[in-house]
């Protein structure tokens, strides 16, 4: 009759597990005194039955495991068919025994990756997450409970998630950028920050300010344009991305000559470069006065970013000063070209005592001067005058060493040119090193007289002892 009750019960209260236990545990407890044999129906109330409990002899543990894997968190009772086990994750139920807890208001889903493998207590997880990291409890269900828990530790290599910079690495320059790199990992990785600059440069905090996982570059500039990276690691692997930056300002101006030569009814060209990533619209202007396109006297050829202007001088008013302007919409820059008709010197070189230059002039030259000053002392400047060499296609190569005109020393030098127009403009200072030479020294001879002398003594001496020698 208590046995029928028990499973009635057992019907009606499907999910109350204590219940179940306990019904279980009277119906089998029945049942053995039903197949005793020396059980005469009569109550046996002895003192030496004794209820063994069930106990698990697996211990504590912590589990290293690199996700992807699978693991097989072990939870072994003695006796084997002792007791019911219930496996949960902080404090949630996962298994009863080896059915999913379904309970009535639990949304908890459990994955098919999680299972009780046959003929076991334990909890097989496959293909581990990093979400699967935590305290797992194996807790033996019986009149007093026993449980042990496990800790479950997930390793993974770094993922960079996503790495990205303010306004997607388009920055004007004088703007802050902002790089910040999402990463993912166990444990936790670490990141270093470079950038390719004549090869892989890590960033300092010279470069900016680290926080976490960003990087703040306050005032960028042209030269911060370039790839930039977010390295990863961990000590279980590494991983790396890239995003490249581009610093956008306004156009620079670059001229081949500062100076150009020229002479009435000689066409001269200058030329004009734009160095910037957008596109410039470019302009030319004579004395501040802006040229147009249209005119006569003048010739533009602009092509992309760069730009030449033409000029065939027809008077001397038609030299002068001309300027470059480059615009795009975050600015505007400009480089001035001086055309003249006095002569222009280049390439002015210093090796050793030898100076040399370069003389552009279509006009013929005059006269070339060399200034010198003594920099040991606070002296004045004096004037060497050079020879002029020949001409070709209106320029002069000057090659001139000053060794034989200078004492030992360092000097400071400047060149200037004079042709039938003017003087030029005195060049940029060159430095000359003159070293001491060296002084030989003439050694006295020790005799008096002619080698010949010499000579004729040490034959005479010789003949005398030879002849005493055989006279003996």
């Amino acid at each position: 009759m208590e046995a029928r009750y028990s499973r009635e019960r057992r019907e009606i209260e499907e999910d109350n597990y204590d219940d179940v236990l306990a019904d279980e545990a009277n119906e089998d407890a029945q049942n053995d005194a039903q197949n005793d044999p020396q059980n005469d129906g009569e109550d046996n109330d002895s003192d030496d039955d004794e209820v063994i409990n069930a106990v698990i002899v697996t211990q504590p543990t912590t589990y290293n495991v690199s996700s992807g894997q699978d693991i097989r968190l072990e939870c072994k009772i003695a006796p084997p068919d002792g007791g019911v086990v219930q496996w949960s994750k902080n404090g949630t139920h996962y298994f009863l025994g080896t059915q999913k807890n379904f309970q009535q208001n639990l949304t908890l889903y459990i994955d098919d990756r999680f299972s009780i493998p046959a003929n076991s207590t334990d909890l097989l997880i496959r293909d581990v997450k990093l979400s699967d990291s935590g305290s797992y409890m194996c807790e033996l269900l019986q009149t007093t409970s026993k449980s042990i828990e496990h800790n479950l530790v997930i390793s993974e290599s770094p993922k960079v998630i996503r790495f990205t910079a303010s306004n997607n690495g388009q920055v004007v320059e004088g703007s802050d950028l902002l790089l910040t790199c999402e990463v993912s990992g166990s444990p936790p990785p670490q990141i270093i920050w470079s950038r390719d600059e004549n090869g892989n440069k890590r960033l300092t905090e010279e470069d900016g300010e680290f926080l976490k996982n960003t990087v703040f570059i306050k005032n960028v500039k042209r030269q911060h344009s370039g790839k930039y990276y977010c390295y990863a690691f961990n000590g279980v692997g590494s991983n790396q991305a890239e995003v490249y930056i581009q610093v956008k300002g306004k156009p620079r101006v670059h001229v081949h000559r500062t100076v150009v030569n020229s002479a009435i009814n000689v066409e001269a060209v200058l030329q004009c470069a734009v160095h910037d990533d957008l596109a410039s619209y470019i302009r030319w202007y004579k004395d501040g006065q802006r040229i147009e396109d249209s005119s006569r006297q003048y010739s533009i050829s602009t092509r992309g970013q760069h730009s030449n202007l033409t000029v065939i001088p027809s008077s001397d008013a038609d030299f002068g000063t001309f300027t470059c302007e480059a615009e795009n919409e975050l600015g505007s820059h400009n480089r001035s070209i001086d055309l003249v008709q006095s002569p222009v010197v280049e390439e002015l070189q210093v090796d050793g005592p030898r100076i040399s230059w370069t003389i552009h002039s279509h006009q013929p030259v005059e006269q070339i001067e060399i200034q010198l000053k003594d920099m040991s002392e606070d002296g004045e400047w004096r004037t060497l005058s050079i020879p002029v060499p020949e001409g070709k296609n209106h320029e002069y190569d000057v090659v001139y060493s000053l060794d034989n005109q200078l004492q030992s020393g360092k000097y400071e030098a400047k060149v200037k040119v004079k042709n039938e127009k003017s003087w030029s403009v005195h060049t940029d200072s060159a430095y000359v090193e003159i070293e001491a030479q060296p002084q030989y020294i003439q050694h006295a001879s020790i005799y008096r007289g002619s080698a010949h002398s010499i000579s004729s003594s040490s034959l005479i001496l010789a003949a005398s002892i030879m002849y005493l020698l055989v006279r003996m």
